[in-house]
Formats: C-alpha cells, structure tokens, sequence
C-alpha cells in the first residue's frame, strides 16, 4: 500500500500603520495648549493554506505479468486565501524509502522510475512505473513522468497559481511488469508540497532563476526563453534589457495576454559592409534567424558548419537626413529601414500621447523598416505566408495573423472586443490607451520618401505576406484600428518584438 504525505506552509507579513492623535487647544482663550504624538498600530496577517488528499492510497491491486496497468485516483485539493496564489510540487522518497523505485519488501525486486514522456502505450521497458497528473477534474492527463527524489532541489510542479483560490489537482500512477518480475507488494512514497508564494516573480527574478547574467547592467535580450516568459507573474511590471547586437536597452514586460513583449520600438541599425565601423553581424546566436531554405531567405545568408546562420543585409539603415533623396519606398524587394531623428541627431517622440516626459524612452519612434529588412531577406519577392524570419532578438520574433498576438493583446486590454477583425474597426473611445501603459504603441506614422503622418496614425509590421505588393500589419489611428490591415511593402513602418 501506498503512502501519501503533504506538507504545509505560512508565509506571514507584517503591515505598520501609524495614527497621529492631537489634543485641542482648551476653551481657555487666554492659553493655547497643544499636544501630539505618533502611536504605531501594527497586526500580522497569515494567509491560509490548506491541502487535502482523498483517498489516502495509490494501489495498482493486481498487475498481471507482461501487462501494463494504472492506479486508482486520487484528488489533491488546495486552497489559500493568499493573493500571490501558491505552488503545488510532488517529490518520490523519505528517509525510509531512499531511492525512487517501488521495492519490494526484503528484496531487491524494484519497479524503477522512468525518466522520459510516454503515453500509456509506449510504457512498455518492463518493471518501470510513472505519474500523471490532470488539472480539469480529469478530462485531459499529462503524459506519464518520473517524480524527482524528496531530497533533489529540483522537485516537479503540478500546479502554479497566480491569486486566492481552490483547486483540486488529480494523480495517478501506472506500472508495466515483465513476465518475470516476482510477485508481491512494491512500495513508496510520494510527497506533495504547497507552498505560498511571497510575491508574484519579476521578470528579473525569473531570468536570474535560468542563471542568467547581467551585461552591462542588463540583463540580455537574447537571454529570454519561453520558460522566463511562464515563470513571471508580475503582469504589467516592466523590465530593462539590452540587444547585444548594438547595446541599445529596450523596455519589455510580460502583459495580460500572458506573452512578453517589447514595449518600445525596435531600434536596430542595418549594416552591409562587414568594414563599417558600425557594423553589427547578424546571426542565429544573436537575431531571429531560424532558416536559410526558403527562396525569401536564400540571398544574402550563409550557414557555418556549426550550424550558425548568418545575414549580410545588402542595404545599411538610412540616415535621419538623406531620406528625402532616396527612392527605397517603391521598392518592395530589398532591405530598407530608416532612422528617424531630429536636425540634431536625436531621436523623435512622434506621438503626442506618448510623450518622454510621461513614457520615458517608451514613446521613441525606433526605426522605420520596410518589409523586406523586417523579415531579414534580400528578396522576398518570392515569400510567402507566414515567414519565420525576422531582425527581432534570438529568443523574439514578429507577431503573425495566424496566432494572432495582435489582436489577442488589444482584446485582453479591452480596445476592442474581437481579434479577427480583417476591416478597420471605428469609434473606438479606448484608442487612447494604445499609447499608455503598459502597452505603449507609438503613432509614429510612416516612411515613404519622408516620414508621414506621425502623431495621427501608427503602424507595426506582421511576419505574413499578403500579395505581391503587399504585408499585414497592425493599424491604428485617432479612433480606429485594424489588427490586420494590409500596405505596400515597401513603406518603412515600426516594429514591436514578442517572445518566442
């Protein structure tokens, strides 16, 4: 028979008020007496949490030899009125029950611990057993693990959650037996573990949890993993990094729809002679580049043979004041971006919503691309679809009409009510926060011969293609937006990076 133990833990806080009492001066007019002093008031408040397990016991009761078969269930329920929610672990072992094998008693007959994913019909190494777990009362299950030792540093989760609530996490095992294996009873134990979370993880406190190091004073942009993006629940909360590629720093936060995305405008510069003092070698290590076979990707890459691609753009970004003599915004083909900048050099606010003294670096216009250097292609005359692609960080990438990313985001922050609008949606009384926090999307107009229209309309590339002249792209303006509105492909528009 199977035991189950739980653990149970408090996390207390302490709150300090202080009231200020004050005495009125007396009815007596021919004195004026007055008194105060600070009396401190403090309570300590200790969230609940409790852990249940019904029924008590695991037991696979009569494995035939040769078979494969599963436990009962069992329902680990958890509830916390804690508001930074809690997480649910489970461990294999105690002092008695050393190891992660079911052991038969006074022997070494052992069921050991697989390590690797399987469903239920591929457990098939004999006299193995594993867990699986389903967090919708049992409509789907994961597929079937080993459980870490109780003593291992790295025990499994089964459940995170963000705020007060109560859950109910159901558990079973399964075993397969050779024809050999000697009858009798196999034990251990398993553990399951609530703790309450203090606070919700930060986006740095999740990338020093990857045991990644700051740069500069940064963390790196191209340190950012899908598992960062999951483990931070601090939504909304901002964080600073720095693109490696040229040390610029960039805002990013992880944001309601549950992504991280960029909220400032890329910045990058495109450089096409490896002699420029100012250029910056684009590659898999450091860019979004996943594929050289498609004919959008062929010209300009190369491929090492440690497998690092690398893109030489055949155009470099055009300077703040030679826009005007160029003609690159009728050419949808090759790579163009410009770099938006006053007569002094420096960088531009163009949205009066987004204004430095409110946005900080958020409102900065970044630059503008057209589409070709926003999928990274010398020629994309021949893309089509959704390009993997693009001039984004290694760990980033452009959002697309397929996942939709756009649209989700503006629905999640109430702009609008659907993402699958392909028609400009009017009269939007909340386009002005847009530009607030904590999405900060800049009207930084266009670039086409000069840049247009800033301050009244904005426009973000996607990775998708529309025709032969033109890609999708987000569009907005002073009470209408279109999360997939379609433009030439060589007008140079914003770009705004999410996580992969």
């Amino acid at each position: 028979m199977r035991q189950i133990i739980f653990k149970k833990s408090y996390i207390a806080c302490t709150l300090l008020i202080l009231f200020s009492l004050s005495i009125a001066p007396t009815t007596n007019k021919t004195s004026a007496l007055s008194y105060q002093t600070d009396v401190g008031v403090s309570f300590t408040f200790n969230p609940t949490l409790s852990v249940s397990i019904s029924p008590s016991d695991l037991v696979i009761s009569n494995l035939t030899p040769g078979t494969t078969d599963t436990s009962n269930e069992i329902s680990v329920n958890v509830s916390t009125n804690n508001v930074y929610g809690y997480n649910l672990y489970a461990t294999v072992g105690n002092s008695a029950y050393d190891n992660t094998n079911l052991t038969r008693s006074s022997s070494n007959d052992v069921f050991a611990s697989i390590s690797a994913n399987a469903d239920l019909s591929s457990l098939t190494t004999d006299n193995t057993w594993g867990y699986t777990y389903s967090l919708d009362n049992g409509t789907t299950w994961s597929n079937y693990n080993g459980l870490p030792l109780y003593a291992a540093d790295n025990p499994t989760r089964l459940k995170k959650n963000t705020g007060p609530s109560e859950d109910v996490v159901n558990f079973k095992i399964a075993a397969k037996s050779s024809t050999t294996q000697s009858s009798g009873t196999y034990t251990n134990v398993i553990n399951f573990t609530a703790i309450t979370k203090p606070t919700p993880v930060t986006l740095a406190d999740a990338y020093a949890s990857e045991g990644k190091e700051l740069y500069h004073g940064y963390y790196k942009m191209q340190d950012m993993t899908p598992t960062i993006c999951e483990e931070t629940e601090d939504i909304g909360a901002q964080l600073q990094v720095i693109d490696i590629r040229d040390d610029k720093v960039y805002w990013i936060a992880k944001l309601a729809d549950n992504h991280c995305w960029m909220t400032q405008n890329l910045d990058l510069d495109l450089t096409s002679d490896p002699n420029a003092n100012n250029y910056i070698a684009l590659t898999s290590e450091n860019t979004d580049l996943t594929d050289t076979t498609s004919a959008a990707y062929q010209d300009g890459y190369t491929m090492s043979k440690d497998g690092a691609i690398t893109w030489l753009p055949e155009r470099d970004t055009i300077a703040y004041n030679n826009l005007n003599s160029t003609t690159w915004q009728n050419d949808i083909s090759h790579p163009y971006s410009y770099d938006y900048l006053d007569a002094n050099g420096n960088p531009v606010y163009p949205d009066s919503l987004v204004t430095k003294e409110v946005a900080g670096d958020h409102g900065l216009s970044g630059n503008y691309y057209n589409w070709s250097a926003a999928v990274a292609s010398n020629d994309s005359t021949s893309a089509s679809g959704n390009l993997s692609n693009s001039i984004c960080s290694k760990g980033w990438k452009l959002p697309n009409v397929t996942d939709k990313e756009f649209g989700n985001l503006l629905v999640t922050y109430n702009i609008i009510e659907t993402n699958v609008s392909t028609a400009y949606i009017d009269n939007i009384s909340s386009i002005d926060s847009m530009g607030a926090l904590p999405l900060y999307f800049v009207r930084g107009g266009w670039a086409q011969g000069y840049v247009t229209n800033y301050g009244g309309w904005g426009g973000y590339w996607l990775s998708d293609k529309y025709n032969n002249s033109n890609a999708l792209r987000l569009d907005f303006g002073p009470k209408s937006i279109n999360p997939q509105a379609n433009g030439g492909r060589g007008v140079g528009r914003s770009l705004r990076c999410l996580a992969r």
